[in-house]
């Protein structure tokens, strides 16, 4: 244990220390959060996939158009593969659960912790420049218990 005059960026204190049945109960919750959020995110991206391959079926579609949707494509195929890369980085540090969305030029991940340290902040900022080319302030972390 730490001394109590250490603080860390991110550290949770807790009160009342009759946590046992609401550590269960949140836990379920995290899990829960993340198995949904997961499969939202395939939802949508599945939806993405079958516009865009419907776009392409279109014999009278311009060459730019055609061209703007495969770049599309590329873009929806290249942010799955960093959200899976990032997530399974981020599990191989010590995460349970992670989650990554990337959406144009930012990036939200959430993971299963009950407060961040600094250098867990500046883990996963690692991994997440290393994997992509979003810059440091447009990476929003949020940790959920």
């Amino acid at each position: 244990d730490l001394p109590t005059s250490t603080k860390y960026l991110g550290e949770s204190t807790y009160v009342n220390s009759n946590t046992s049945d609401k550590a269960v109960e949140t836990s379920t919750k995290a899990e829960d959060y993340f198995e949904t959020a997961k499969k939202d995110r395939e939802k949508a991206r599945t939806e993405a996939l079958e516009e865009a391959e419907e776009v392409l079926k279109n014999s009278k579609i311009s060459d730019s158009d055609k061209k703007t949707t495969l770049e599309k494509l590329e873009k929806i195929t290249k942010n799955t593969a960093n959200e899976v890369n990032i997530e399974n980085l981020l599990k191989a540090k010590g995460f349970t659960e992670a989650l990554a969305v990337i959406s144009d030029d930012e990036i939200n991940i959430i993971v299963k912790s009950d407060g961040l340290t600094t250098a867990n902040t500046m883990q996963i900022q690692d991994i997440v420049t290393n994997q992509t080319n979003i810059s440091l302030s447009k990476i929003k972390i949020i940790p959920i218990k």
